[in-house]
């Protein structure tokens, strides 16, 4: 549903570092690094000279000149970044929560803490400009400069900025100097994780600043290599072949010569890894491929319940705004109503008959947005979190269903919707008989009453919609009556659930981290996925979700780069911002989409027209170029019901996208396009594994390797003209196209307009 920790900071200077930044800061600010030269009785090793580890059977710090950097001070500010405080005093108004939220956390939730009537939190920024907003009680502030009092929110905001909302932002303008650095957090999974059975180690430095690097370890050195890069800074990574405790520390020869050591601190230098897996890769998820079914729209399996849909509609109860729900055969026209309240009929044992075509897809999840009793075709304004929809057939039918897709080898994910309910749930109903003297007072956040059902004025809904209340998560009754709503649905047999908009919960770390340690610890294999749209490792940091809806991957990067929107260079450099900010383990478990129900389909995002319309070749040709990449990036692809046939929707056409499958109707070039992706994928073990190593870029090609040895080349063309790659050292073997398949080549290839490039080494 849509309507719309940075990590530390190790700053390696050239010259003496000068005094740290003191003061208590949140977790956002990261840790303190300092510098200090060793002795200089042993020869220095050059950027040119392998490393010398100590003598065999020993393990400590090398002789020689380098410069030590400590990370496990976490006190300050590191250098290079300034502490900034942002508070906001309410005064006398009632207030539960405040969060800051900017474009220095790509608009994420930072919670801020109160202290005698005043909100606040302390943040270390990087020199900039800065907009950011106050999230007061699950609700965005308007206008920053102006709290209703004619006072700012913020007294220390340096100005103001239009939010395109007919708002305004706050500006913060951070002074400082942008200094060479390198960026280490043990603690943190981008940085060191468990993926595929092996510990990976990664550090971020300045783009072309760092010249080798090397892991030691009492186990070892191991070679790191540069991952992925962007504009101005780059990746570098190594893998250690078994999961087991460790001491490590590493050293970085920079470009201009110098030579530093990554250490813990002075008293305790070496890393300590013990071994133990916190935040468990879910391998069926990285292997798996993935397919969302919006259940009114998929298959009607039984006419007979389809007008209970009916009887319980959110219009029949809503006072503000009434209608009458409507219910259509199959392929009925649009109507104004399709988005919400137009039904179609489509349930459970419609899906069940489905399974085998799925299979056939090579699908091994379903992902299905809200089957719980609710008031709309969409089901995000549920009544009961325990009972299943009449309108999609009863807990037998379920049952089947579950049972059928496990024999299948398909694990099933349910949509979770704790941020808001619908206006038939009987606990709103009860304080809108009741008001205070109802026990459900408190599970709400009411403004006045007595209200109309629908009066979005009176109570808070989600985005101000009246037929969507908005659930006090700071309650601890809430919290229970959703959890155990997740664990019921656990316990019945679904594999996992996708959490709708929860950037907008009350009180997201407390509530996610409990519903987190109340799932794994009875599923531990249970797959959670959290709706943030945006590029936001902080929800993935093992207290919260396994992976994120990767909008920020398909739609902002390889949806753009198909368009022909983003060159070749500009697609790898967003992807390297993207792999350099989530643990290797999470990236193995991504949830990957391009489209979905809240969006256009991706053929028409393509240029492939509205419903009903003829795609043009070109957009078909540009759909398998970005399915094909979706395919072969690590974890699982995720395909909105229909994009497998061809199927076209325009979202501003009254979310059109979500029209009924035409099974009649089909582009079978597609479809088998699609059948070979799964194919492909299933065969090549380095497309399923968690491994990315970027090789190049240029105009409109991109190519990066895949695998734990850079097995795969994958090599796009988003432009119309051929580009000539030149291959790596030594023979490949092309794995796709199909109709190349087999051919082998070396030195250097051609890459066809709109086309992608699979190859393998011989």
């Amino acid at each position: 549903m849509k309507k719309g920790g940075l990590p530390l900071i190790l700053i390696l200077l050239t010259a003496i570092v000068s005094g740290c930044i003191s003061g208590e800061t949140q977790n956002q600010t990261g840790t303190t690094s300092s510098s200090v030269p060793t002795t200089a009785t042993s020869p220095v090793l050059t950027s040119t000279s392998p490393y010398s580890p100590p003598p065999k059977g020993e393990f400590g710090l090398p002789e020689g000149n380098y410069r030590a950097i400590y990370t496990g001070l976490d006190k300050s500010c590191p250098t290079g970044r300034v502490p900034v405080r942002f508070a906001y005093y309410s005064g006398n108004e009632t207030v539960k929560s405040v969060s800051l939220r900017g474009s220095f956390n790509n608009w994420a939730e930072w919670p801020m803490k109160e202290e005698n009537g005043t909100w606040s939190t302390t943040v270390c920024l990087r020199p900039g400009k800065y907009e950011y907003k106050y999230f007061i009680n699950g609700q965005w502030v308007k206008d920053m400069s102006d709290d209703g009092t004619g006072r700012p929110y913020d007294p220390d905001a340096d100005g103001y900025a239009d939010d395109g909302y007919g708002g305004k932002n706050a500006v913060r303008l951070v002074e400082g100097k942008e200094s060479f650095y390198v960026e280490f957090d043990p603690g943190n999974p981008a940085y060191l994780s468990v993926a595929d059975n092996r510990t990976v180690v990664r550090f971020e430095a300045k783009r072309k600043a760092v010249s080798s690097a090397v892991l030691v370890t009492d186990r070892g050195n191991y070679t790191m290599k540069l991952q992925v890069w962007w504009d101005s800074g780059e990746v570098w990574r190594t893998e250690v072949p078994f999961v087991e405790p460790m001491r490590y520390y590493i050293v970085i020869n920079s470009a201009d010569g110098g030579r530093f050591l990554v250490l813990n601190t002075s008293e305790s230098p070496f890393f300590s890894f013990d071994g133990i897996d916190r935040f468990p890769q879910l391998e069926w998820v990285s292997n798996g491929i993935a397919y969302q079914i919006f259940p009114d729209r998929f298959n009607n399996g039984n006419e007979s319940n389809d007008a209970l849909a009916l009887d319980h509609d959110e219009l029949l109860l809503n006072q503000v705004n009434p209608g009458r729900p409507l219910l259509s055969n199959w392929s009925d026209p649009i109507t104004p109503l399709h988005c919400c309240h137009q039904y179609f009929g489509g349930d459970i044992k419609g899906i069940t008959e489905k399974l085998d075509y799925l299979q056939s897809l090579g699908v091994t999840i379903i992902y299905l947005n809200p089957i719980f009793l609710s008031g709309s075709a969409h089901g995000y304004d549920t009544y009961d979190y325990y009972k299943l929809d009449p309108k999609f057939g009863t807990e037998e039918d379920l049952r089947e269903f579950l049972d059928e897709a496990h024999k299948r080898g398909i694990k099933v994910i349910f949509d979770f919707v704790p941020n808001h309910c619908g206006i038939g749930n009987p606990a709103f109903l009860d304080v809108w008989k009741n008001g205070k003297q109802s026990p459900y007072w408190d599970w709400f956040l009411i403004k006045r009453w007595p209200f109309k059902l629908g009066d979005g004025k009176a109570y808070v809904g989600w985005w101000g919609i009246g037929s969507l209340p908005k659930l006090n998560t700071t309650n601890p009754e809430v919290r229970e009556y959703l959890i155990g709503a997740a664990l019921y649905w656990l316990d019945f047999g679904f594999d996992g659930m996708r959490v709708d908009v929860p950037n907008e919960v009350l009180d997201p770390a407390t509530f996610f981290s409990e519903l987190r340690e109340r799932v794994k610890e009875k599923h531990p294999d249970a797959y959670l996925i959290g709706e943030i749209w945006t590029l936001s490792p902080e929800w993935v940091k093992g207290d919260r979700f396994d992976s994120l809806m990767n909008y920020a991957l398909g739609r902002d990067i390889l949806l753009n780069y198909a368009r022909g929107y983003l060159s070749g260079e500009a697609a790898m450099k967003m992807m390297g911002r993207y792999y350099a900010s989530y643990g290797e383990n999470v990236v193995a478990m991504g949830f990957n989409l391009v489209d979905s129900h809240d969006t256009s389909r991706v053929l028409t995002d393509l240029g492939g027209g509205s419903l009903g319309d003829e795609p043009t070749n070109e957009s078909i040709q540009r759909l398998k170029l970005l399915s094909t990449l979706l395919y072969t990036l690590p974890g699982t692809p995720v395909t909105f019901q229909g994009d497998e046939r061809g199927l076209l929707g325009d979202k501003n056409h009254y979310d059109e996208q979500r029209y009924p499958i035409g099974w009649d109707q089909v582009n079978e070039d597609v479809l088998n396009h699609y059948r070979a992706l799964a194919e492909l994928r299933m065969r090549t073990p380095a497309l399923r594994s968690s491994a990315i190593r970027f090789y190049t870029a240029k105009n409109g090609m991109m190519a990066f390797f895949r695998g734990h040895d850079d097995e795969v080349l994958v090599v796009a063309n988003s432009w119309n003209r051929p580009a000539k790659l030149e291959l790596p050292q030594g023979e490949w073997r092309i794995l796709w196209p199909e109709g190349r398949m087999g051919v082998t080549v070396l030195g250097s290839i051609e890459v066809p307009g709109v086309s992608v490039l699979i190859l393998e080494r011989s």
